[in-house]
């Protein structure tokens, strides 16, 4: 029978039956009549050996519990929130007097200067006619 320790062991040595070692999950495959034997071992009142059968049922009533236990529902959320600003990207600004340029100023009538007008709004539109005939009368 498969059984699973309780304490936390990761080795049995039997004198009867031989050595035994846990598995990845923590278990052991022993032979009927030693699991019997352990199975029926209580250290304090409690088991210290549970079938596949006891541990999956105490492995959900654990999670039943978490789950409805709201401190711990609080807790678990907290920890998602900070993991999430630890994710997001930082924004960071320049530092104070950096106005993200290289250093150079620019030229007068270079690109840039705002003598191509802003380019959120349209530039207004001049007849060169209507200025001409105004100034020929």
């Amino acid at each position: 029978m498969r059984l699973y320790t309780l304490t936390g062991a990761t080795a049995l040595d039997d004198p009867q039956y031989g050595s035994y070692t846990a598995d990845e999950q923590g278990a052991f495959d022993f032979p009927n009549e030693l699991s019997d034997r352990l199975h029926r071992f209580h250290f304090g009142g409690k088991p210290v050996w549970e079938d596949d059968i006891e541990r999956q049922e105490r492995l959900l009533n654990e999670e039943l519990e978490r789950r409805q236990d709201p401190a711990t529902l609080l807790s678990a959320v907290e920890r998602l929130e900070a993991a999430a600003k630890a994710m997001a990207p930082q924004e960071t600004s320049p530092p104070s007097g950096d106005d993200g340029g290289d250093g150079t100023a620019e030229e007068p009538d270079g690109p840039g200067d705002g003598d191509q007008g802003d380019a959120k709004e349209p530039a207004k539109k001049t007849s060169a006619k209507k200025t001409a005939s105004k100034t020929a009368k």
